[in-house]
């Protein structure tokens, strides 16, 4: 039932952002309030359990990741390219929605993204030490993949383009991993 609940709640947080009722959330699994509560004391708690599954689940994916064989360059890829398995990507309206409703939850996000940004800086470095990407300057090429992350976000853009997020940011990778590699 506790999973029913997590997975309907998803699916109101993408269908009205966190403006969702509790009531909202019966009506969906059609149970009644009290069974609600006996797995969830708050929506507060719910919220913050959903988004903890989701930063869990990036982390899992990222540490794989990143003790894998894998050459730099494509670590480096599938590392931007993750996204919570259980989850559809929500789109930028709920982060906004998320950062104004819930600022204490917004920080772990926040928090995630430098870990995230660090991480990647690491790689970034590694892979000029050992000359496979060529010396550019990491903080421009992470404001780069932040700033186009945000932006392949947006529903409207995703949807003039006929793209889904995946494939948006494998184009993007694309051109920013063939931008600072070596050329052989």
């Amino acid at each position: 039932m506790r999973n029913r609940i997590i997975l309907a709640t998803v699916e109101e947080i993408n269908l009205r952002g966190f403006k969702f009722t509790m009531s909202d959330l019966t009506k969906r699994l059609s149970i009644s309030k009290s069974s609600l509560y006996e797995h969830f004391s708050s929506k507060d708690e719910l919220i913050a359990t959903i988004l903890d599954i989701v930063l869990q689940d990036l982390r899992e994916q990222e540490e794989k990741i990143y003790n894998s064989d894998l050459p730099v360059v494509e670590k480096l890829k599938a590392a931007l390219l993750i996204s919570p398995k259980a989850f559809e990507p929500f789109h930028d309206r709920v982060y906004d929605d998320l950062r104004l409703t819930y600022p204490e939850e917004w920080k772990k996000v926040t928090q995630f993204r430098q870990e995230r940004m660090n991480r990647l800086s690491d790689l970034l470095s590694q892979g000029m030490e050992t000359a496979i990407i060529r010396p550019v300057n990491i903080k421009i090429v992470q404001q780069m993949i932040i700033s186009t992350m945000n932006d392949l976000n947006s529903y409207r853009f995703l949807s003039e383009n006929n793209m889904t997020y995946p494939d948006a940011m494998s184009a993007m990778l694309d051109v920013i991993i063939q931008g600072i590699s070596v050329k052989k």
